[in-house]
């Protein structure tokens, strides 16, 4: 039930500007909505309140009447709502796009930031950071980009601060309204003479760039009012950041000491400073019609307060918010809007601080530190930043290619158990970290790779690609693979402990999870209910597994998982839909041929359910297979959820006469397993009443568990840090428990190897172990090459291989010195100082909003080598007519606002749709670009295009590819992987023959 707002009458605007988090706080947990009297509008300050707002411009208007900003700037696109705030920021992107930033300001702020440290080194130690070094360097950044040749960075600083003064001028102070209408006429005197100079000296700045538009012009006053705009946010924000990020940096010295140990931390070091401390902490939206937020009815016309320093620090987001880490869990922040308005200067900002203003700043200046006697201010509300940042400094640092303590890192000597996924990751992230120190990987099987190879769905071969980097770590010098070491028989803990400075734990979850009812649980009697483990090893080829007895004609799964999911597909697929795989037909057709109804049950609704909505639409796909569904409800068809859009369209599968029918059970829960000996049927609690579903089989896929270590008493999540001790460390699931896809091992590594290095370098671990001799009975990385060899040589036709399904085969095999190994693949993406050169035509389609897709896509083309067939085309500029089937097509594409196709690609989408042209024969892989906070269109505006071109006869190839926009993993890196395992998908050449004799 809605109730009006609490009137919050203690809050007063001089309180905001000294301190507003005491104040924030308070409001978080009273509602999250309040009226203020003092600022005379609603102030909506948690994270959840204020995320809603960016959802629904109808409804929260940027276009407010009586706007601040519009007094003080102009009306601007940021005070405009779609569709004429989408053709002005579409005209205003050229020059912000990511793609130019790297290409060409980049450079130019780099040149600026030396400029400016080498005034402020000149000035001595004394000199404040914020008005000596980052303001000039802001502002003659901003200057030139903005193409203002006409004036000075000082000019641009003036403006910039009383213009957003008078942006934040609440309490309606007529000083303030004076000098921002000085400003305000200042610029469009200088405005007025730049265009006109623009007009005729065609170049890259913003100004040029907005001229050369094709058939359209912006009207004068608009332009006038965007680069006011500018001005305002494009200075104010990296000063600030810069600022806080140097103060927050110098007041926490053990996260300068980390940051400076791992470069790749500087990004992670900005958004955690624009976490804490949002340069632009509120700005205002109305209220178009009546409703309710955060359980406050608001009334039409309402004006708000959209308070993103209080939103970044909401508790039941962030765990402790008030602390500066740059190690905290990656959680997308606010600071830069969200939905249609998020911020146009983003890319500009983050290579402005992240990648060069923090790093020359720190790694140039010895002994950098505030100074005690004149400590730093910071102050605001609308706007927040450092006020004054004297800092002092002992020396300059020169000829430094790292920071000291990345140069003066030791060289451990490091083990790690387990080379799965987690395994693999943390010995790259510790190779990268310790160049020099010899890493060994240890595995309980004779092939690596654990749950790439014996965990993935056969049918995902571009999930299984990630293989391929990993045989690329083990060829590396001083990264050894040593398989059939069995931890506990061959070698214990406590001698890999002696032998090591550094042990890994990475062995991963192997047992199910067991289903608690009835029937199920351990040591019943009934035969036929088993584990997603046990099958999934199975089908997989794990060496020695039991063939298990042949499902009967009627499955239960109990989950709707992924893994749930997974075991659906493989049981229904037809070897048809096997090309390509390296599932063993024989003991598939002999597993699941006698399988008619599948009955997959879930105890969520369809909005909660745990699957990817890609794996479901996957189902929805394959022939002969019908599907009903039970107890999900009303399936709005909004395009709000992606989950609930997949669930929808399987309601309308119209298949006859289907090989096999899987029937879906959401809301559902298991509360026995009937039966004698074996199991006849199970029986479910569902929202409509119990149902008895008749079943041969029940497999169980709620997720794995793990035993204690005998020697440690380890028990699997019982160190979320990853630290037992200094020296030994866990990883991947064994740190966890059960959760976490394979992209997040990588992210978990690199976490992993900042422990260690912290660990170094207080000396709780030395360098002195010696190392394990060979064992008689180990594998090493040549013998792994033989096994794989065999395998493929002795693949079915259209199979990637046939897997050997015993140790003893394994063992032979790498032992057979006849398999003559070829030299390693270079055909990895970029494996090679020229390149990728795929050997097929390959059109990189890219679809963005901000420009990230843009910048991904020209990621991957330089990826590729210089004489290979690649182009790059946006889709907003791209018709039907110019897809080619002889091409492979590589879709980067963003999803805009909640789960929308971005602007410019909408009528692509919509061509698609009216035509339905035959697009059979052409063949597409898809990279989508979303935002986790929207958690239920993630990746949306992705799935649309490949939805509409899927339903024009276009076969889709390789996997998925997935990036999260607030996650820490740079998003041209996840590309890069995944357009690895798109390339694996594709038919491999033919490998050589054995050599005998």
């Amino acid at each position: 039930m809605s109730t009006e707002a609490p009137i919050a009458d203690w809050v007063t605007i001089p309180d905001l500007y000294r301190d507003p988090f005491p104040i924030y706080e308070r409001l978080r947990a009273e509602g999250g909505v309040h009226w203020v009297p003092s600022v005379n509008r609603y102030l909506v300050t948690s994270y959840a309140a204020v995320h809603e707002t960016e959802l629904d411009q109808e409804v929260f208007s940027a276009d407010e009447e009586g706007s601040l900003q519009i007094r003080a700037m102009g009306h601007s696109m940021l005070r405009r709502d779609d569709p004429e705030h989408y053709i002005e920021r579409k005209a205003w992107q050229p020059a912000l796009r990511p793609g130019a930033v790297q290409r060409v300001w980049k450079a130019k702020f780099q040149r600026n930031a030396e400029r400016y440290l080498e005034e402020l080194i000149a000035k001595g130690p004394g000199a404040d950071l914020v008005w000596d070094f980052a303001a000039p360097f802001a502002a003659e950044s901003l200057r030139e980009l903005i193409g203002l040749h006409n004036a000075t960075q000082q000019d641009l600083q003036r403006w910039s601060q009383t213009m957003i003064d008078a942006t934040g001028n609440y309490a309606d102070d007529p000083e303030v309204w004076a000098l921002g209408k000085q400003s305000f006429d200042e610029v469009d005197v200088a405005l007025d003479e730049m265009l006109t100079w623009h007009a005729a000296n065609p170049n890259e700045s913003l100004l040029s760039q907005l001229l050369q538009i094709p058939d359209y012009r912006m009207p004068l006053e608009r332009i006038r009012a965007n680069v006011k705009m500018t001005i305002g946010g494009g200075l104010n924000e990296p000063r600030d950041a810069l600022g806080v990020a140097a103060w927050g940096l110098l007041s926490h010295p053990e996260q300068r000491a980390a940051v400076e140990a791992d470069p790749t931390l500087w990004n992670a070091a900005f958004d955690e400073t624009i976490r804490w401390v949002a340069p632009i902490g509120l700005y205002s939206r109305q209220v178009k019609r009546d409703t309710e937020l955060a359980g406050v009815r608001l009334p039409a016309g309402a004006r708000l307060g959209i308070c993103i320093l209080s939103a970044n620090r909401d508790e039941r987001v962030w765990e402790d918010p008030d602390r500066f880490d740059v190690r905290r869990e990656v959680k997308p922040h606010l600071a830069f809007g969200k939905g249609v308005h998020v911020c146009l200067g983003a890319w500009a900002a983050r290579a402005e601080v992240a990648e060069v203003a923090l790093p020359l700043l720190f790694s140039s200046l010895e002994g950098l530190a505030l100074t005690d006697e004149d400590p730093a201010e910071i102050g605001g509300w609308v706007f927040r930043g450092m006020t004054k940042l004297p800092v002092t400094w002992t020396g300059r640092r020169t000829g430094a290619t790292g920071s000291p303590a990345a140069q003066a890192a030791p060289a451990p000597r490091i083990a790690i158990v387990g080379s799965g996924p987690s395994g693999c990751f943390s010995a790259q992230a510790l190779r990268r970290t310790f160049p020099a120190s010899p890493i060994e990987v240890f595995d309980e099987l004779p092939t690596p790779y654990g749950l790439v190879r014996y965990g993935v769905a056969a049918d995902h071969q571009g999930t299984k690609a990630v293989a391929r980097q990993f045989d690329r770590l083990f060829s590396a010098e001083d990264v050894r693979f040593r398989g059939n070491v069995r931890l506990g028989a061959d070698v214990t803990l406590r001698e890999l402990e002696d032998a090591y400075d550094i042990v890994v734990l990475a062995t991963g979850l192997h047992a199910d999870a067991p289903l608690t009812v009835p029937g199920a649980e351990p040591g019943s009697q009934l035969s036929r209910v088993r584990g997603a483990g046990e099958v999934t090893r199975f089908l997989n080829g794990y060496p020695d597994a039991a063939e298990p007895e042949p499902l009967g004609e009627r499955v239960v799964i109990v989950g709707h998982g992924n893994v749930a999911m997974d075991l659906a597909r493989i049981i229904a697929r037809d070897a048809a839909g096997f090309a390509g795989s390296d599932i063993d037909d024989a003991a598939h057709r002999r597993f699941t041929e006698r399988v008619q109804t599948i009955h997959l049950l879930g105890r969520s609704g369809a909005p909660e359910a745990k699957f990817d909505p890609v794996m479901v639409r996957e189902l929805a796909g394959l022939p002969g297979v019908a599907h009903r569904v039970h107890g999900a409800g009303e399936l709005p068809s909004d395009g709000r959820d992606a989950r609930v859009d997949a669930v929808r369209e399987l309601t309308r599968s119209e298949v006859v006469d289907p090989r096999v029918t899987i029937e879906w059970w959401f809301g559902a829960t298991p509360l026995a397993i009937t039966g004698v000996d074996a199991v006849t049927a199970v029986e479910v609690r569902c929202a409509d009443g119990d149902e008895r579903l008749p079943a041969d089989d029940v497999i169980t896929a709620i997720g794995f568990t793990g035993e204690a270590d005998a020697s440690r008493e380890l028990q699997p999540g019982a160190h979320p840090d990853g630290r037992i001790a200094a020296g030994l460390y866990t990883a991947g699931w064994l740190r966890r428990g059960p959760r976490g896809t394979i992209p997040d091992q990588r992210t978990d590594a690199r976490e992993l190897a900042q422990k260690i290095v912290a660990d170094l370098q207080s000396g709780a671990v030395t360098t002195t172990a010696p190392g394990l001799p060979p064992l008689a009975t180990e594998i090493g990385f040549e013998g792994w090459r033989r096994i794989d060899l065999r395998e493929r040589l002795t693949a079915a036709p259209g199979r990637e291989r046939t897997k050997l399904a015993t140790r003893a085969a394994q063992l032979e095999a790498a032992a057979d010195a006849t398999l003559e190994l070829p030299p390693l693949p270079d055909d990895a993406v970029g494996a090679n100082g020229d390149g990728f050169s795929p050997g097929i035509g390959t059109t990189v389609l890219f679809g963005t909003e901000s420009g990230g897709a843009e910048l991904v896509a020209e990621e991957l083309r330089r990826l590729f080598s210089d004489d290979a067939d690649v182009e790059v085309r946006d889709l907003g500029e791209t018709s039907v007519g110019d897809l080619d089937a002889e091409r492979l097509h590589l879709l980067v594409c963003s999803t805009y606002g909640d789960g929308e196709v971005p602007t410019a690609a909408r009528p692509f989408l919509a061509e698609l749709g009216a035509e339905q042209p035959d697009l059979a024969g052409l063949r597409f892989a898809v990279f989508g670009m979303g935002d986790r906070s929207y958690d239920r269109t993630y990746s949306r505006g992705s799935e649309l295009i490949a939805e509409a071109l899927r339903a024009c006869g276009a076969a889709q190839v390789g996997e998925y590819g997935r990036h999260d926009a607030g996650g820490p993993i740079p998003a041209a890196e996840a590309a890069r992987e995944w357009v690895t395992g798109v390339f694996a998908a594709l038919p491999s050449p033919e490998l050589p023959s054995p050599a005998r004799g």
